[in-house]
């Protein structure tokens, strides 16, 4: 089976000794960097590009997916960090993805620029990929993690202002940058798509101040758990997934 893993920083807990490739794609050419996992092949995409270097709002959202598209990918798994807008989820805290509000401004969010394809977003994230997710972080001590969260998508590159986060956090549970449109697209795509997020920081008004390294040194800590967890839940897949997610497009198609 192929998984897919987009994530804001490397994984070298997971992808061990990986080789590199670059799949060109309309949308321009993505490094994707291959291992293996028992029987699976993992493909690993850096979402902000190979040096790390482009912004939330700059991200190549469409070569990314078109990548793994190309790639024949049946599955992904994003990894991001998040800050919390609830006091109950803590910074160091897992979650789960099962929805999102879509806040995001400027961004190329469909493959469809000249027909009229309109898929569903009922249940954005695969039941069956958030549920090895689950099992998984149920196996491993001392990790505490949410089953669902709502996700507030926004568009950066600032941080977000004490009011928007007040105003969202009365139907999201966590704020990030880079979700929407990864999971539109995935599903463009037919491919199914889940998101492990953690918490990095309380957001804009939960806590005095907020500082972008904050974010990079709670990753580099948590990093072999959240390596752990994916690699148990791609550990546990099989090629017949019990799920909707690759339905045929045609049937959003006017």
């Amino acid at each position: 089976m192929k998984i897919g893993i987009l994530c804001g920083h490397h994984m070298p807990d997971l992808m061990k000794n990986p080789e590199k490739i670059r799949v060109d794609t309309i949308y321009g050419e993505i490094i994707v960097y291959v291992s293996t996992l028992g029987s699976h092949e993992l493909f690993f995409i850096q979402r902000h590009g190979e040096e790390s270097n482009l912004p939330p709002h700059r991200i190549n959202h469409r070569g990314n997916i078109q990548a793994f598209a190309s790639s024949h990918i049946s599955s992904v798994f994003s990894v991001g960090t998040v800050g919390s807008m609830k006091k109950t989820i803590q910074p160091g805290d897992l979650v789960i993805l099962h929805d999102f509000i879509d806040a995001t401004k400027s961004r190329s969010q469909t493959f469809f620029d000249d027909k009229r394809v309109h898929v569903d977003m009922t249940e954005p994230f695969c039941s069956s990929l958030r549920k090895a997710l689950q099992k998984s972080c149920e196996k491993i001590p001392n990790v505490t993690f949410h089953k669902n969260g709502v996700y507030l998508a926004t568009e950066g590159p600032r941080l977000e202002t004490a009011a928007e986060i007040k105003l969202y956090s009365m139907a999201a549970d966590v704020v990030g940058m880079t979700m929407v449109p990864e999971v539109v697209l995935a599903r463009e795509k037919g491919m199914c798509f889940a998101s492990l997020c953690l918490v990095c920081n309380m957001a804009a008004g939960l806590q005095n101040r907020l500082t972008a390294d904050e974010i990079a040194k709670v990753y580099k800590k948590k990093e072999p758990v959240i390596s752990k967890i994916v690699r148990l839940a791609i550990q546990s897949l099989d090629e017949k997934q019990l799920c909707q997610c690759p339905s045929d497009v045609s049937k959003a198609t006017l």
